[in-house]
């Protein structure tokens, strides 16, 4: 299965893993299934999640309430989730599910993982085709679907 990313993915994706850093974001992932694809459309970042350094958790009633809603306002179906795992001192983010997020996952939709570290050096954006990754300013960002 492939997942591609629109622009306005790809930007909601990264500002709300930056936005927050060094605490983890938290996001819904709106868009289409197309047979072996999947295309996501928006990445809605989750203002009351409960940030932490090392962990996120929704407001539950609050994350039903947004579930109720989004049939009302778009076509688009709910695939699944992002969050970020973020740089804790020397240690590194990764991009991988922790024991914890595989546990978490419903087995119909997706987990993007944003991992955010500090970065001296710039790398221009690629794709591994698992991974994408790359900096913006002093940041190195490497996802993960």
């Amino acid at each position: 299965m492939e997942v591609f990313l629109t622009e306005k993915a790809f930007v909601g994706l990264i500002l709300s893993a930056i936005e927050v850093y060094k605490n983890e974001c938290l996001g819904a992932l709106l868009g289409y299934n197309l047979r072996n694809k999947i295309v996501v459309e928006y990445a809605i970042p989750y203002q009351s999640a409960k940030r932490k350094y090392t962990e996120v958790e929704p407001n539950w009633r609050r994350e039903s309430k947004i579930q109720e809603l989004i049939p009302l306002l778009t076509p688009l179906q709910h695939l699944g989730y992002f969050h970020s795992h973020t740089q804790w001192g020397d240690t590194k983010a990764l991009s991988a599910l922790s024991q914890v997020d595989r546990e978490t996952i419903e087995p119909a939709q997706i987990e993007i993982v944003i991992a955010v570290n500090d970065s001296k050096r710039r790398i221009k954006w690629e794709t591994t085709g698992k991974e994408l990754y790359g900096t913006i300013r002093n940041h190195k960002i490497r996802m993960a679907c």
